[in-house]
């Protein structure tokens, strides 16, 4: 358990955020500018598709430059003020939704779905040639400290299938009608769970983070739909220090249990779907889960 899994090859990630961007504007090309993302809280169809656009080309920035430290999103984005930002002083989750309203204008300009649609898969495209251009071993900082540009290839297909669920939903697609790749759900659910465990975290998760410091409590996620299940479960458990991911060989009983497809996962850990409407199994004291869920930004 909580073996880093890298059964996905870095093409596949690629590959996936080809196709899960060409789903994704597929979806875009149908809906109006103003709608608004009921799975993002204060968004429209205008936030997600500015915020795609700035995550892409932000990616694609670090790895192109194989950046050796962190480079902020404003550095690749037009309109990005180094002095408006640099002294921004919020949290990450202000700074990312302030600077969204940077990239407004662009979406306002375009004439119809078809070119908002086409903006953000060529964003996309670009972070995939760059990833290519790289290779699986490109050194190139990241949140967690280590797989370099595979960090990256994995990152761009968890913000591609996440926000894609987020368009489906909108739409008033069923949450087991969104197609979810078992793989790439559980790299991405792999992904998530190090990237809120890593060291210095609250950076980019926000102060609520810090609630999820604790004296051991321990949740256990379990994707069911793999060949072997054993090697697709993540022990977490609430530290004095903050949650952290237990030891390979941590086979203690978790306070709470939740067991169901990677896909189904995912979209609970991310907070597109509520908690008593998951199609997961929840075992034990639900109140952890309850807990996570309420503390640990989407």
């Amino acid at each position: 358990m909580n073996k880093i899994r890298d059964e996905i090859s870095y093409e596949q990630l690629c590959a996936g955020i080809e196709s899960e961007a060409r789903l994704l504007a597929g979806i875009l090309r149908d809906v109006g500018p103003e709608e608004p993302v009921g799975t993002c809280p204060g968004w429209t169809t205008s936030h997600l598709m500015a915020h795609l656009f700035q995550a892409f080309t932000w990616a694609a920035g670090m790895v192109e430059t194989r950046a050796k430290e962190f480079l902020p999103p404003h550095l690749f984005v037009a309109g990005g003020d180094e002095e408006r930002w640099a002294t921004h002083g919020g949290t990450w989750p202000e700074y990312v939704n302030d600077l969204i309203k940077v990239s407004f204008d662009e979406v306002a300009e375009f004439d119809g779905g078809e070119a908002r649609a086409r903006w953000v898969l060529a964003a996309a495209d670009s972070l995939v040639v760059a990833l290519r251009d790289a290779g699986p071993d490109g050194d190139v900082w990241n949140s967690v400290g280590a797989d370099g540009t595979r960090f990256w290839a994995s990152w761009g297909a968890l913000e591609t299938m996440v926000h894609r669920a987020d368009t489906e939903l909108l739409l008033g697609r069923a949450p087991d009608a969104l197609r979810l790749r078992s793989d790439l759900s559980v790299e991405s659910v792999q992904l998530w769970l190090r990237m809120i465990t890593a060291p210095g975290a609250e950076a980019f998760f926000g102060p609520r983070l810090a609630a999820m410091a604790g004296e051991g409590e321990s949740l256990r996620f379990r994707a069911t739909d793999v060949a072997d299940v054993a090697e697709a479960e993540w022990l977490l458990l609430r530290t004095p220090e903050g949650p952290a991911l237990a030891a390979e060989d941590d086979d203690r009983r978790a306070g709470t249990t939740v067991s169901g497809r990677a896909g189904d996962l995912l979209m609970l850990l991310k907070r597109r779907v509520p908690m008593k409407q998951a199609a997961v199994d929840i075992t034990g004291d639900a109140r952890l889960l309850e807990h996570w869920l309420a503390n640990v930004m989407a």
